[in-house]
């Protein structure tokens, strides 16, 4: 038995079948366990607690956002960009950068627990008629209710690109110029 147990080359350091499996077990476990494990969400925040109230989410919708913002943001306590894009299965875009931004509503670059259950509650609530008042409301840089002709460029220039948007961009100074 000794003979079967020992490693004749050294690589096992003597150590038998069994005792080796359990050491390759154990480090299985530990590797799915750290980069697999989500830990429960439990309030630490009072002042969030009382928003995820108010916008209506209960103890259960918190826990299932919980979980999908951890697997967004691969443990690093907060989204960022590239995390949003890799789990969404976007490409960058200058669109999705200002999407991602707008929802940055602390302008930190990255979006926290917080701001991703209020941005969710903000894009769940959309009806398809409000979605031109949150890209109207994305590119009102100045904030004076209306889009100016440099405002204009900037959006087409990020939905389209450079070409894409040339013929449409035309249409829509057009049309801005005819009413005013």
């Amino acid at each position: 038995e000794i003979e079967l147990t020992s490693d004749p080359f050294g690589a096992n350091r003597g150590k038998s079948f069994r005792e080796q499996r359990a050491i390759l077990s154990s480090r299985v476990k530990q590797h799915i366990h750290e980069k697999y494990y989500i830990p429960p969400y439990r309030p630490t925040n009072r002042n969030w607690e009382m928003t995820f109230a108010a916008l209506g989410y209960n103890r259960r919708t918190i826990g299932k956002f919980w979980r999908l913002f951890c697997q967004i943001n691969q443990s690093t306590g907060a989204i960022q960009l590239d995390h949003f894009l890799e789990h969404f299965g976007l490409d960058w875009t200058p669109w999705t950068e200002r999407c991602f931004k707008h929802f940055d509503t602390t302008g930190g670059g990255d979006i926290d627990f917080l701001e991703f259950m209020i941005s969710v509650w903000n894009v769940c609530t959309f009806k398809i008629d409000s979605l031109p008042n949150f890209t109207f409301d994305m590119y009102d840089l100045d904030l004076d209710g209306e889009l100016s002709i440099p405002e204009v460029e900037r959006m087409v220039k990020e939905l389209f690109g450079d070409e894409g948007g040339q013929q449409c961009l035309k249409d829509a100074i057009e049309f801005a110029e005819a009413r005013g």
